[in-house]
């Protein structure tokens, strides 16, 4: 007998897709196809979908059910704005505690990114990358800041998703993240903070709000998303 997925698991399905880039802003989620896709109950799907608006990532819309939650020329300025104070705020508070097990942890994630580059599979690579700022802010040991991050996070997707000039250059391929955590393991704050705050801007001047694709098909995106999809002919914007 097949094991039925729970709402948990359902949300994290199509966080990754959002991370992933694939699940672009505007897509209807609707109860039927999701209860299709996932073989599981409206109950389950109604659990999840909850879940997810209170992240802000779904948007839930009277009578007319849910939808990927696209983020307004103005939200998106200010969801960066709040993101780069947030980085900054935990990157300090981290670089005091960063101990040798700290440093592991981030270049054992910053290896699986590189694999993921290595392997061609795209997708996985660009939510990797988003990974890596939620846990280098675990390492700042203030969950209620790292809460908040990760929303940021998804929602920084959302946007580039929806904004971000495919057809740029990824600005993570320059290696901020590894020049952030060599960084970190110097003890060096200011630099650690001049290549966020680097890598922030180039994120959001991949920005295009004239921009905006039409979503895909649902099913397509979202069976077999565990583990990501291999191949992406759109190399999207690191987040």
């Amino acid at each position: 007998m097949v094991a039925t997925l729970t709402e948990n698991e359902v949300c994290q399905r199509i966080r990754d897709s959002v991370l992933e880039q694939r699940l672009a802003p505007g897509t209807k989620l609707t109860e039927e196809a999701l209860c299709g896709i996932f073989s599981v109950s409206r109950g389950i799907v109604r659990k999840a979908l909850s879940v997810l608006a209170n992240d802000n990532i779904v948007t839930l819309v009277k009578n007319k059910g849910a939808v990927i939650s696209s983020p307004s020329t103005s939200e998106s300025h200010q969801i960066f704005e709040a993101r780069t104070i947030m980085e900054n705020a935990l990157l300090r508070r981290t670089i005091k505690r960063a101990d040798g097990d700290a440093i592991k942890r981030l270049r054992t994630h910053l290896a699986r990114e590189q694999a993921a580059l290595d392997e061609n599979n795209v997708p996985k690579w660009i939510r990797l990358s988003g990974e890596f700022h939620v846990v280098l802010g675990g390492e700042a040991h203030n969950e209620p800041m790292c809460e908040f991050l990760e929303q940021l996070v998804f929602r920084s997707s959302l946007i580039l998703a929806l904004y971000g000039d495919q057809g740029a250059p990824t600005s993570c391929k320059g290696g901020e993240h590894e020049r952030i955590v060599d960084a970190i393991e110097a003890g060096d704050l200011s630099g650690a903070t001049a290549i966020m705050a680097e890598h922030m801007a180039s994120l959001e001047g991949l920005l295009d709000f004239k921009r905006k694709d039409k979503p895909r098909d649902l099913a397509s995106i979202l069976v077999g998303t565990q583990g990501g999809a291999q191949g992406s002919t759109q190399a999207g914007a690191k987040a």
